[in-house]
């Protein structure tokens, strides 16, 4: 049905045209008496049509045509209809009120796609679907919708005006004539949504504000998890290199800030250092922490199974006044992010080489860094610092004293501590280590080596005995400007906490009830250092 409801006018004549998707092309076989469409999905073979069919197809490959300017006869109609009845997938629907110029097209996106006009008329109110995200692209709109197998593409702004009236629900009455086509389309497609009943003493409901599937969801993250899976889009996917060689790739290892001199002599720290006060930030300008590296031998003597540190597990969001080590720190550090060694080339600034660290990393890219916002850690001043993972060292970021107390004030009331953390880890991702190679799932690969690095990090902070808590929030606007980085070339994409355990556990946190061997955690907290 595509009629006018607004008016006594009658509706606006439209004028349909059909086409194949961009990536479709006709090719005839005479000699076998086929024709083959072929499409990014499959190639699909079938008898030849007649004459006039076979060339109304070629010219949809070409792009949009009213069918009635090539089919005459009501049989060769039929015998095209039943093709692109079985072709729904790759045939794209369009409109307009000129005959030479569409306004509207919608794009099957899938295999499993399919199209068809509703046969009643509207008998609600209608709206634009909350999951409905609107874009352009410089010369049209694009509305796509996690919900859909389509995308529309409005080509002119009498289009747009439609879509601008369904900000709010519009009873059917009140849609005018030039919008009744353009909502039908959309509806059609899974853009607009229609009431369920309209009862004057009850709100308005729409079907999808009441889905238990959908009422968790918002739009955006259903649209990146839509977008970053395969099955439901038609955009590129996985390493496609989408930016070839125009623009700059980040090397293998991120150079140091660049506020501190080369020259400057590095400070050691030392690993005993026990409980001894944290020394005074000496500030601009101090020189880069070399961290204690651990011995090999005395790992394997003093830790415990693998099993126990996995049973031991847990955030922990209270800490003990003993201060963090220089040797703590630098253990920690040394065994879950340190560069093992650079893979393809020997040069650190190498941006196709690639490295080998102790946590794994989709596509090998090792895009994550780590900043340590230090509060209370013997022999390291109180401040804020990039580890340099191919030195081992801490490289300090001139930073305010507010700055840093702002930085773990953030991170107790991400984690929910009772205290600022002795030492926060703050996450951050150079994206273009992925996106340079990858499209469509380069920041969904960013969250999981997030998830890689966070559990090693877990995993080894609890095998030293140590008290770690992840973070599931951080503020990249803060990070970006205490850190010096430009937010969309490198932000902060999680965080991690850690410092000495108080003691026994507060009540509150060991109200456990025993499924599945809970002894097993006894046992492994007894294991531990």
């Amino acid at each position: 049905m595509v009629g006018g409801q607004g008016g006594d006018a009658g509706p606006l004549p439209i004028f349909p045209q059909w086409s194949f998707r961009e990536d479709v092309y006709i090719e005839p076989e005479p000699h076998s008496g086929t024709v083959v469409v072929h499409s990014r999905w499959e190639d699909v073979i079938l008898p030849s049509p007649g004459l006039t069919v076979l060339e109304a197809m070629r010219r949809m490959s070409l792009g949009p045509i009213s069918l009635g300017n090539v089919i005459r006869e009501d049989a060769e109609r039929r015998e095209l209809d039943a093709i692109l009845d079985g072709l729904q997938h790759l045939v794209v629907r369009s409109f307009g009120f000129d005959p030479e110029q569409p306004l509207m097209s919608v794009i099957p996106l899938t295999q499993r796609a399919r199209f068809r006009l509703p046969a009643a008329p509207l008998l609600h109110p209608v709206r634009l679907s909350r999951f409905a995200l609107i874009r352009t692209d410089g010369n049209n709109y694009h509305v796509e919708s996690p919900l859909s197998l389509h995308r529309v593409i409005l080509h002119r702004p009498e289009a747009m005006a439609a879509v601008g009236a369904l900000i709010r629900p519009v009873a059917p009455s009140a849609i005018t004539r030039e919008s009744q086509p353009v909502i039908v389309y959309l509806m059609a497609a899974g853009m607009v949504a229609q009431a369920v009943e309209e009862d004057p003493f009850q709100p308005m409901v729409f079907e999808e504000d009441v889905d238990p599937a959908l009422v968790t969801w918002t739009p955006v993250d259903l649209m990146f998890h839509t977008r970053s899976t395969l099955g439901r889009h038609d955009h590129d996917f996985g390493a496609t290199y989408p930016m070839g060689d125009r623009w700059g790739v980040e090397p293998v290892v991120k150079p140091g800030p660049a506020r501190v001199p080369a020259d400057q002599e590095p400070v050691r720290a030392h690993a005993d250092q026990g409980s001894a006060g944290a020394p005074a930030d000496p500030g601009p300008g101090r020189a880069p922490v070399v961290l204690p590296r651990p011995k090999w031998d005395e790992l394997l003597a003093a830790d415990p199974p693998l099993t126990a540190a996995v049973e031991a597990n847990r955030h922990t969001r209270h800490y003990g006044e003993r201060r963090l080590t220089a040797g703590e720190l630098g253990e920690l550090l040394y065994r879950t992010v340190r560069v093992r060694s650079l893979v393809g080339s020997p040069d650190e600034t190498s941006t196709t080489s690639t490295s080998d660290r102790p946590y794994p990393s989709s596509g090998n890219s090792y895009e994550l860094e780590l900043y340590a916002t230090v509060d209370r850690c013997a022999d390291v001043p109180r401040g804020v610092y990039h580890y340099d993972p191919l030195r081992h060292r801490l490289e300090p970021i001139e930073s305010d004293p507010a700055d840093v107390d702002e930085l773990l004030e953030a991170g107790k009331v991400a984690a929910n501590l009772d205290t600022t953390p002795p030492v926060l880890l703050t996450i951050t991702a150079r994206f273009r280590r992925l996106s340079r190679k990858y499209n469509g799932l380069s920041h969904s690969m960013v969250l999981k080596n997030v998830g890689a690095l966070t559990q090693t990090l877990s995993l080894v902070g609890t095998a030293m005995g140590l008290a770690a808590c992840g973070l599931d929030s951080g503020d990249i606007e803060t990070t970006g400007r205490v850190f010096g980085l430009d937010w969309r070339v490198e932000s902060s994409v999680g965080g991690f906490v850690v410092g000495h355990r108080p003691g026994p556990e507060p009540s509150r946190f060991s109200r456990r009830y025993a499924v599945n061997d809970a002894e097993w955690v006894v046992r492994a907290r007894a294991a531990l250092p």
